[in-house]
């Protein structure tokens, strides 16, 4: 228990440089490359965001359509 209460021996900036190291060495063996599978991961990530702001808005403004046609032109 006492690992676990103790404060860290390496300032957070050691650690954020070994991090940087590691990610850059990383990245020179492999770099990352978006495959077909990622884009459309991401397309579909998009719709699933913005499709119920679309149906929001579209129902904010059939609702308006209706009360302007029935009330407001009678």
């Amino acid at each position: 228990m006492s690992r676990v209460t103790l404060p860290s021996r390496k300032p957070i900036r050691e650690y954020e440089r070994d991090v940087k190291i590691e990610v850059d060495k990383k990245n020179d063996e492999e770099p990352f490359e978006f495959t077909r599978k990622d884009i459309l991961a991401m397309i579909i990530a998009g719709y699933q965001v913005i499709m119920p702001l679309v149906l929001i808005g579209v129902l904010v403004m059939s609702v308006f359509v209706y009360v302007f046609l029935n009330f407001y032109l009678k």
